[in-house]
């Protein structure tokens, strides 16, 4: 298995399910009083789902779970950090 942290997949989700994840993010990601830096860099985020997002979350996990099979079968976290790490590069 090829791991390359920049390589591309599609995820093909529908639009509702869409909207409603941007929404509860945009929503969790500026609302200072729901985000803790707890070293820096580094948050910590609590917010409240209502289950049409839990399962808007539950159908993007799907998505990436097919769209790229082997890397997460078992999860391997040398993968997570890989990608962590190609995130933490990208131009701010």
């Amino acid at each position: 298995m090829t791991t390359e942290s920049g390589k591309e997949e599609r995820i093909r989700l529908r639009t509702g399910p869409s909207l409603v994840i941007w929404e509860l993010l945009i929503r969790t990601l500026r609302n200072p009083e729901v985000r803790k830096e707890v070293s820096p860099g580094n948050y910590e985020v609590l917010f409240r789902m209502d289950e049409a997002e839990r399962l808007a979350l539950n159908y993007l996990a799907g998505a990436i779970q097919r769209a790229v099979p082997d890397a997460l079968a078992p999860v391997n976290p040398e993968l997570i950090a890989e990608g962590k790490s190609w995130l933490l590069s990208r131009p701010k």
